[in-house]
C-alpha cells in the first residue's frame, strides 16, 4: 500500500524542482536576451570600422574625379568658367569641323596649333559678342585662346585650307554638357541602418525566448496547493 503522506512528499518535490529548473532557464534566457544585442553590437561596431576605412579609400579614389576633368579641356562637352581645347591639324579644328564645340557661356576656348600655315577667320557670331577670331597665319606651337560669353553659334575657317573643308563651329548654350562626369544617381537611402536592424532582430529573439521560459514557469511551476 502506498503512503499518501509519501505521495505528497514526491510530488512536492517534483514542484519544487520543476520550478528550480524553469526560474534558471528564465534567467538563462533574459541573459541571453541581453547578451545577444551588445554581442550584434559588437559585431556591427567592427564591421562599421571596416567600412569606414573602406569608405576613406573611395573617398580618396574620388579625388581621381578631379584628373578626369581634364578629359573635358581635351574636347567634350563645356563647363561654364572651364577651359576647352581645340587642336588645328591638316585641313580641320578638333573639335568643331566634324561636329560643332558645344560649350557654356564664360568657358575659355583654347586654340592650339599642331600643325603650320592656319588661322581663324570668323564668318559669323551672335549679335554684340565681338569675336575678332585670330587671322595671321601661324605655325606649331602657337597658341590662342578666347572666351566665349555671348550665347549662339560661332562659324569660322582657315582662309589657306577652306577649300579643304576646313571650317569650324562653336555653339555657346547653357544646354552644353558639364565637364568631367560626374557620379551617378544616388540610390535610394536606407530607412533602417543595419546595424540597427541586427540589434532589433537579435532583442526579439531574445524576448521570445524570456516570454516562453515566462509561460511555462506561470503553468507549470505554480505551488503545491494549486
Amino acid at each position: 500500500m502506498v503512503d499518501p503522506g509519501h505521495d505528497g512528499s514526491v510530488e512536492s518535490d517534483r514542484r519544487r524542482f520543476g520550478r528550480r529548473e524553469t526560474l534558471l532557464l528564465a534567467g538563462a534566457g533574459l541573459a541571453s536576451a541581453t547578451a545577444m544585442p551588445a554581442v550584434a553590437q559588437e559585431e556591427n561596431e567592427t564591421d562599421g570600422g571596416g567600412n569606414e576605412t573602406a569608405g576613406g579609400g573611395n573617398e580618396t579614389a574620388g579625388g581621381n574625379e578631379t584628373a578626369g576633368g581634364n578629359e573635358t579641356e581635351g574636347g567634350g562637352g563645356g563647363g561654364g568658367g572651364g577651359t576647352q581645347t581645340v587642336e588645328l591639324v591638316d585641313y580641320a579644328y578638333e573639335p568643331g569641323t566634324e561636329s560643332p564645340l558645344q560649350i557654356q557661356p564664360g568657358t575659355t576656348v583654347n586654340f592650339v596649333w599642331v600643325t603650320d600655315n592656319h588661322n581663324i577667320v570668323v564668318d559669323s557670331q551672335p549679335d554684340g559678342a565681338g569675336w575678332e577670331g585670330h587671322e595671321p597665319i601661324e605655325n606649331s606651337p602657337f597658341e590662342y585662346e578666347h572666351t566665349f560669353e555671348t550665347e549662339g553659334t560661332y562659324e569660322f575657317h582657315c582662309t589657306p585650307h577652306v577649300s579643304l573643308g576646313m571650317e569650324g563651329t562653336i555653339e555657346v548654350t547653357q544646354d552644353a554638357g558639364g565637364g568631367g562626369g560626374g557620379g551617378g544617381e544616388a540610390g535610394p537611402a536606407k530607412l533602417v541602418p543595419d546595424e540597427a536592424l541586427t540589434l532589433l532582430i537579435a532583442t526579439i529573439v531574445g524576448l521570445v525566448a524570456v516570454l516562453s521560459l515566462s509561460y511555462v514557469f506561470m503553468k507549470y511551476g505554480g505551488t503545491a496547493g494549486e
